[in-house]
């Protein structure tokens, strides 16, 4: 009963909530002469790039390696971002949390609401790669490409909950994000596929949610095949679950957040 009260409170800040969704969107290029836009040019640009480098300089036996890289590489940079952005969230909400009263859980939904709508417009790109730069096309099982964004997103959102509350007491926390997320990438497979990895390394490797996370998106959109259910079935249990431990303790911290900031 608490969780739907939660939800209903939620639901009667949603106007706080969209007007906090929309600030991140054209926060993140104010200023800018092209604003918005630059979400879908940013990912266009990293695509040149990437088809320019590694097909004249290195030597990839991966076929269309740059697409292969853009698939992978557009929801880590939609991970890392939400992390980045979720982490100080809270902490940098000091203003409205002492002005007036609100669902404090506001503040990092609307991180991930934001970052999410992000990723779908560039995901745009991605689908444009996919016809006009490469022989892969898009197939129906794109279709399913909402099913792992939510999966990434639940978990995200997990994530930012737990580090967003810790760091308004622990400011150094968003600081030991930066080489966190650093060596998570390395032990994701963007750079390279999960075959790769030794077999005795695969247990552990596979504990690691955004492997088969990226997994999923590489399945639908560059190999063409259903994703694997099991593996995406099992991370999404396991986020709820997680999502409901980062939920307590967010509930738990929170009681000091208008002293601390």
């Amino acid at each position: 009963m608490k969780l739907i009260e939660k939800i209903k409170e939620i639901y009667r800040y949603r106007h706080m909530l969209y007007t906090l969704v929309k600030q991140d969107i054209r926060g993140k290029y104010k200023g800018s002469f092209l604003g918005f836009l630059w979400t879908l040019l940013n990912p266009l640009l990293l695509l040149l790039v990437y088809s320019v480098v590694f097909q004249t300089v290195f030597k990839i036996d991966i076929p269309n390696y740059p697409i292969y890289l853009f698939i992978a590489l557009m929801p880590w940079n939609y991970f890392a971002n939400t992390i980045a952005m979720g982490t100080a969230c809270v902490s940098n909400g000091g203003s409205l949390l002492k002005k007036v009263y609100f669902p404090r859980e506001v503040l990092p939904l609307a991180t991930i609401i934001s970052n999410t709508i992000n990723y779908f417009f560039s995901a745009i790109i991605i689908f444009i790669a996919l016809i006009f730069f490469s022989d892969i096309g898009v197939s129906w099982l794109a279709l399913w490409l909402p099913v792992v964004v939510l999966v990434q997103a639940i978990f995200s959102f997990a994530c930012i909950l737990i580090l967003s509350a810790v760091n308004v007491y622990v400011r150094d926390v968003q600081y030991i994000m930066n080489p966190v997320m650093m060596v998570w990438m390395y032990a994701t497979p963007i750079l390279y596929r999960s075959d790769m990895v030794p077999e005795r390394y695969l247990d552990i490797y596979n504990l690691n949610p955004m492997v088969h996370i990226i997994n999923g998106y590489r399945s639908i959109l560059y190999d063409k095949t259903m994703p694997d259910f099991a593996a995406l079935g099992t991370v999404f249990i396991g986020s709820v679950i997680f999502l409901s431990l980062a939920y307590l303790i967010f509930k738990k911290l929170q009681r000091r957040f208008a002293e601390e900031v």
